[in-house]
């Protein structure tokens, strides 16, 4: 297997562990494909996705193509011969159970990105959910970065009058727990 992962800053951490596993470069992008397929177009790209489903394969479009993603999904239950629910349990114990959420804050008003970012990051938490705070991105929103290798991330949507935070976890709880924490931190 060759080539790097693509993914957006609102992806799954698994990504981050499957290309760890494999020695595969891992690039973060930005919310939207556009970053992704860039990358495609431009590096050697085996895999890009982003949360909302997207996904796209090095040879493809470089574009999500939900389509050819549920083809080859059916195609790998079918060499597997067992359950979705079996190799979905499988990719679990291997790289570590994960849990993710996103809550959507619909707004009233307007909300400056630049304020808003620079009042998350000065006054990030020590800690989320019990875990300390070990690093903090905020080149698009403001992303908590976990000692347990989850995250929250609180982002403005580039496409409507809300706030999306997003949160994943090793549990449910400590996702909503998260997901509470930032909506506190966003003042709502």
């Amino acid at each position: 297997m060759s080539g790097a992962i693509a993914k957006t800053i609102s992806s799954t951490l698994l990504l981050n562990r499957m290309a760890k596993k494999y020695g595969l470069t891992l690039h973060e992008t930005p919310v939207g494909f556009d970053g992704i397929a860039e990358l495609m177009l431009n590096d050697d790209v085996l895999l890009g996705g982003e949360e909302s489903g997207g996904i796209s394969i090095k040879g493809h479009i470089p574009e999500g193509d939900g389509i050819l993603m549920g083809l080859l999904l059916l195609e790998i239950v079918a060499e597997a011969g067992v359950p979705l629910t079996e190799l979905i349990a499988d990719l679990q114990a291997t790289f570590g159970p994960t849990v993710y959420q996103r809550s959507d804050i619909h707004l009233k008003n307007s909300v400056s990105k630049e304020d808003m970012t620079k009042r998350l990051v000065d006054k990030a938490p020590a800690e989320l959910a019990g875990e300390s705070v070990v690093k903090v991105d905020s080149y698009d929103g403001v992303k908590y970065h976990l000692a347990d290798d989850s995250w929250l991330l609180i982002r403005p949507s580039g496409t409507e009058p809300l706030l999306r935070v997003y949160a994943e976890a090793g549990s449910e709880e400590a996702v909503k727990a998260m997901l509470q924490r930032g909506r506190e931190l966003v003042g709502i």
